[in-house]
């Protein structure tokens, strides 16, 4: 028994070993049905798809930002609706709406002495007619107190002023699609919201660290966008892949938020072949390649599907070769000694 089971062994490592040193003459295979195909390069190879999302970089969206609170909010237009710009995004209520408007009169004012100030002593201090100390006090005077018109003037630009005092409408700055918020920023300053512009939505998956280190790009049915941004999540385990924008492409027709099965793709070459090339033999795949007038087996590694074929990784002995798409189970048969069909 024991000298049996050492026979068998030999056998196994026997055949094994000698799976890619066989050959077969073509004219040893008769009336069979051969037929042959080319590998085609795949320059660039998917991967299982994964489910990703339509959304944007963190700060590419245009802030709503007031140097207020009001005590009453009354959005006008749904969460994530696209708007185009000067929409009436949310109705504002409250004192807060008039005490800004006063504020901005009154800075103006504050803004316009401090401005003529500035225009009549220049002259001075050009002559050294007035001394440092004097002139640093204007001008620091002068620059604060434009500074701070900006700021409010900047805010004023987000509003619609109502009949009623107390109210206003804020308003969208540009085309975009519009997400609510509400944060107080510092003692002052609240976010309302931000609109997030088409040009800024990009296409967001989470992979394996291991894995988004070599996608290039992510497509999702016949859009292709490039890998434009990689973050890495949970320790470096995890990575975080943005693609290019989605605004402009005609085959994406992606909007903000969508759910989608995202492929993504390694720049990776591969070889395309008909799956009825492709056998399975001792844990390991194989095509016959045709040489010669001869047919050998060659070892590849598969690595899904393509366009109804087979993808192998790419290999120097395959890619001007000639591998057989018929009778391939019967040529094996053949190689191990199992006759033909």
């Amino acid at each position: 028994m024991k000298s049996f089971f050492s026979f068998l062994l030999l056998v196994l490592t026997v055949s094994t070993a000698t799976a890619q040193n066989q050959r077969i003459s073509l004219e040893s295979l008769g009336r069979l049905s051969l037929n042959f195909a080319a590998p085609q390069i795949v320059p660039a190879v998917p991967t299982p798809a994964v489910s990703g999302e339509v959304s944007y970089l963190p700060g590419n969206g245009y802030q709503l930002v007031l140097p207020f609170r009001v005590l009453q909010q009354q959005y006008l237009v749904a969460p994530q609706a696209s708007v185009a710009a000067n929409t009436p995004l949310v109705k504002l209520t409250g004192s807060e709406v008039h005490h800004f408007y006063e504020m901005l009169k009154a800075q103006k004012e504050i803004y316009r002495h401090a401005e003529q100030r500035y225009q009549q002593n220049l002259p001075l201090f050009n002559n050294k007619s007035i001394n440092q100390q004097t002139w640093q006090a204007i001008t620091d005077h002068y620059f604060a107190s434009k500074l701070e018109l900006g700021h409010l003037e900047h805010a004023e630009e987000l509003l619609q002023r109502s009949a009623d005092e107390d109210s206003a409408l804020l308003t969208a700055p540009v085309a975009g699609v519009f997400i609510p918020a509400g944060k107080q920023l510092d003692t002052e300053a609240f976010v309302y919201g931000e609109v997030i512009e088409q040009s800024a939505l990009r296409l967001r998956v989470q992979l394996p660290s291991e894995l988004a280190d070599k996608v290039s790009a992510l497509t999702v049915g016949n859009c292709h966008l490039d890998v434009a941004y990689r973050e890495r999540l949970i320790s470096g385990l995890v990575s975080r892949l943005w693609s290019a924008p989605v605004f402009g492409e005609a085959d994406c027709g992606l909007s903000f938020a969508d759910a989608v099965m995202v492929t993504p793709v390694i720049e990776q070459a591969g070889l395309a072949v008909p799956a009825s090339s492709v056998y399975f033999f001792e844990g390991e795949y194989y095509v016959l390649a045709k040489e010669g007038a001869e047919l050998v087996p060659v070892a590849v590694t598969v690595l899904g599907r393509h366009d109804g074929q087979l993808l192998i990784a790419d290999s120097e002995q395959l890619k001007n070769a000639q591998v057989l798409t018929s009778s391939v189970s019967a040529v094996q048969g053949i190689l191990l000694g199992l006759g033909g069909e």
